[in-house]
């Protein structure tokens, strides 16, 4: 028999990717099959944001989640995983702007539309293409391209503009006029859980006030002095004796000489400061609480929304607010109310977009109800299973932490426009019956589906449409209607599917969004339905840089995942879009000490291929961690791929047998060491954490499986007519067996290669993800005691003729084992090339030989 491996390429290569996604292209592999009698799986894939070139942060979340699919898929469930595009909100609205140099309120509206929706359509084809390199197995790439949404589409619009109109006839929405967190940059209202917090180098300023019923001053410190004219109150916590005796009393502003009451609260922080506080209209969000404590509903504020003070600013009118501040300084100190300055580090409240610095203004708003919902959202929080458990808690805090209901208007053009028309006559608003919203409607320049207003009857053929649209996560939150083809969004025959089918199966997503993405869906599905929107929750952790910051395109420390994903050299007519920025590796590369990796700016080739990223991804940390993405592990990654590959090619050498009637006791051993491996893969993936089979599969490959067990039956694999036919038999079938239970404990995570070898090998009528997932037939994760015996053995005698010279193929003249490895001598002999084995206990009669533990031997040294 001639031994010529099956598997014809010498080594496996990062392109050979681009082959196996054309396989499963053209069987239409993860194709949704409708009405099939499998249980349907449905994922409630994140919509990424479509915001220039995706970053390695979205393309490792993204494999994760698709580690999801192909696990659920192997399981026997019928999955349904969309592909999808968040394009609503910000982010391409400023790009847009930055673009043109003026803000949108200075264009035509429709015009400004068009143009977030070409830069929207450009830096799409890089995040589907980046979606598909990495391995997706998202339905609509391959058979069912109906299984897609975005959510600037008429149709998920209209399903947004449909739930509020539910929402509205339930009394669950209203109009009011608070204080909201307001980014001036950005020129719109961001809710609470939009808001991200940075450190900046500020002064703390000491400065005198009057008492008006006594002859002494009071000294309040306080970060933003331009805040004075706006002083409607002063406190002091009520067990500070230094200021009890003025309790009722009224303090006198420097320069404006305003009289406001001075009262005790226990917000005032007798250790800050002085001590004693001024509470202004509106500082942050303690000022707007304590306030309203005091019943100070209407009090006068001066910041406006184009971030400019008022005429209640007095002579620093027109100017912001950093202006303001330096201007009214200047006067303390000439008017001697300036008593002193130090440097502070303060915790700044910002835009999670612009990075601007919030302001609390007073604004015109329609909020959601969720303050009085709360005890029945924790409620459903309780019947979803969270992986990993510990991640709940990100959500129990927010919710604990909610105080006022949800604002979801917006002022900005490129979102869903709020269905609203006001009368012409009595200025009502007036929204449409859920039933009656026949599509999407442009309320800010289409006439309303109403003809009459529900207040006063007058005809609303000339009712103006609202201008405003709703918060993009209003819209974002109905995700998971549409992954269950809630409005037919999907399949058009299929009415009663998301009757059948709702809660949806899983929400995966990262920790950072658990506040809004996450709370925000549990809040509109109990308002819609009463039930939990999921029956899973996976929450991820971060991608971060080597110095432990977040990945993200706004901060500069992404990196491009094409650089790993595309060859290095491409052809001419290659997108812009596709093309990888090669320089971003260095933002991962800077704490390398690989020399591969030092020095390499200009001719680096890092092609790794969409495998070794994933794998990488679950060798880093665990499910819930952050990872710190390593070059070098990377590397290390891309290694075991190609050690997975010489594996294979060398078992593609050995013809397929039937299984024997009798397995030879080394096969054995293995067959039982990888059930071990199943049960501790499957607890891993049982609770979709990754990092548990990539790692047991990873150390088992490299540690057991390929030095030891495969060296042990290689001779006898070889053997043909002058071997034990059953053993030889036994151990073809093994190498084959356990193969292909390796490979399929593997495909959820590395799927090409896997796939590859699959095909290539066994030629099977299906994808290897449409096998059945292994199975431990005996329950047990521990490993097997023999295999510590055995790998103690194997090394003991390596390591000894290493050290006295000799070839791993060198002679061994004795070898002493102990009684238990007796049915190993057979393949131990042919393995270490041995003359003689004892088997006997180790003692002190043994003083020729070299011993450790319960072995000995002598070597056969010329």
């Amino acid at each position: 028999m001639s031994f010529k491996p099956k598997l014809k390429k010498k080594r496996w290569k990062a392109i050979s990717e681009r082959e196996i996604l054309e396989y499963w292209e053209k069987n239409e592999t993860f194709k949704y099959i409708p009405n099939s009698n499998q249980e349907n799986y449905i994922i409630d894939t994140p919509p990424p944001y479509i915001s220039g070139k995706a970053h390695l942060g979205f393309a490792v979340h993204y494999a994760q989640i698709d580690m999801i699919a192909r696990y659920y898929r192997m399981l026997g469930k019928n999955v349904i995983f969309p592909a999808c595009a968040d394009r609503n909100g910000l982010p391409v609205e400023v790009k847009v702007e930055q673009k043109l140099g003026k803000s949108m309120h200075d264009m035509d509206r429709e015009e400004f539309l068009q143009l977030c929706k070409s830069e929207l359509d450009i830096s799409e084809e890089n995040t589907i293409q980046v979606m598909k390199w990495m391995g997706l197995s998202c339905n609509t790439f391959y058979g069912s391209p109906e299984i897609f949404y975005r959510t600037d589409s008429a149709s998920y619009r209209f399903n947004t503009q449909k739930t509020f109109c539910k929402a509205w006839h339930e009394d669950l929405i209203y109009a009011a006029t608070r204080p909201n967190n307001w980014c001036i940059d950005c020129g719109t209202t961001i809710a609470d859980a939009e808001i991200e917090y940075k450190f900046d180098k500020s002064k703390l300023y000491q400065v005198k006030f009057g008492v008006e019923e006594l002859e002494e001053s009071i000294t309040i410190a306080t970060t933003r002095p331009e805040l004075i004219p706006t002083c409607e109150l002063v406190i002091y916590h009520p067990s500070d004796k230094r200021y009890t005796h003025l309790e009722g009393k009224n303090a006198i502003t420097p320069i404006f000489k305003k009289l406001v009451p001075i009262r005790g609260h226990r917000e005032a922080d007798p250790e800050f400061g002085t001590g004693i506080m001024m509470i202004c209209a509106y500082g942050d969000k303690s000022d707007v609480k304590i306030l309203r404590e005091f019943d100070i509903n209407d009090p006068e504020t001066m910041i406006e929304a184009n971030g400019l003070l008022n005429s209640v600013a007095g002579v620093y009118q027109g100017k912001t607010t950093k202006d303001a501040q330096a201007l009214i300084v200047e006067d303390l100190k000439k008017s001697g109310d300036l008593l002193g300055e130090s440097p502070l580090e303060r915790r700044v409240p910002i835009c999670w977009r612009s990075k601007t610095p919030i302001e609390i203004i007073t604004m015109d708003e329609y909020y959601l109800k969720q303050i009085d919902v709360l005890p029945e959202l924790e409620s459903l929080a309780e019947e979803m299973r969270f992986y990993p458990l510990v991640s709940k808690i990100i959500l129990d805090n927010w919710m604990k932490s909610l105080t006022i209901d949800w604002a979801i208007s917006r002022r900005r053009f490129y979102g869903t426009s709020i269905p609203i028309w006001y009368c012409p006559k009595c200025k009502s608003p007036n929204v449409p019956k859920e039933d009656i919203l026949d599509r999407y409607y442009d309320a800010w320049k289409e006439p309303s589906p109403l003809k009459a207003c529900s207040k006063c009857g007058n005809s609303l053929k000339k009712a103006i449409g609202e201008s405003r649209t709703f918060d993009t996560w209003f819209d974002s939150s109905i995700s998971e209607l549409a992954a269950c083809n809630y409005s037919n969004i999907f399949f058009e025959k299929q009415n009663d599917f998301f009757e059948q089918n709702f809660p949806c199966s899983i929400r995966p997503q990262g920790k950072e969004i658990v506040r809004t993405w996450l709370y925000y869906t549990i809040l509109r599905s109990y308002h819609l339905f009463r039930k939990p929107p999921f029956k899973q929750v996976w929450i991820s952790g971060l991608i971060r840089d080597p110095y432990g910051g977040k990945m993200s395109k706004s901060t500069g420390n992404s990196v491009d995942p094409l650089i790993f994903l595309q060859p290095k050299f491409l052809p001419k007519n290659t997108p812009e879009t596709l093309i990888p920025d090669r320089n971003s590796w260095k933002v991962i590369a800077e704490k390398e000490t690989s020399s591969k990796f030092i020095g390499k700016e200009s001719d680096l080739d890092i092609y790794y291929g969409a495998d070794s990223v994933r794998l990488t991804s679950c060798l880093q940390g665990s499910h819930g961690s952050d990872i710190r993405f390593s070059l070098s592990k990377l590397d290390g990654n891309a290694r075991f791929i190609t050690k997975l590959w010489n594996i294979a090619r060398f078992i593609s050498s050995f013809p397929v047998t039937e299984k024997p009637s009798k397995f030879n006791s080394t096969d054995e051993w293995i067959l039982r060491s990888l059930d071990a491996l199943i049960h501790r893969c499957t607890d891993g993936y049982e609770n979709l954490d990754f990092s548990i089979p990539a790692e047991n599969i990873y150390n088992w490959v490299w540690n057991i499986y390929a030095p030891h067990y495969i060296e042990m039956v290689k001779s006898r694999a070889y053997k043909e007519k002058n071997g034990n036919q059953d053993d030889i038999s036994s151990a073809r079938y093994t190498l084959h067996y356990t193969l292909k239970e390796i490979l399929k404990l593997l495909a959820p995570i590395t799927p090409f290669i896997t796939e590859a070898i699959y095909q290539n090998l066994y030629e099977p009528k299906d994808s290897i993800h449409s096998e059945t997932f292994p199975r431990s037939q005996y329950g047990k994760n521990e490993e097997l005691e023999i295999t510590k015996d055995l790998i103690e053995l194997n090394s003991f005698i390596w390591k000894s003729k290493k050290d006295n010279g000799l070839s791993l193929k060198g002679t061994l003249k004795v070898l002493i084992l102990p009684e238990e490895l007796k049915e190993y001598i057979s393949d131990l002999r042919e393995m270490h090339n041995i003359k003689k084995i004892i088997l006997d206990k180790i003692d002190n009669q043994n003083k020729d030989f070299i011993i450790k533990d319960k072995f000995a031997l002598k070597l056969e040294i010329e």
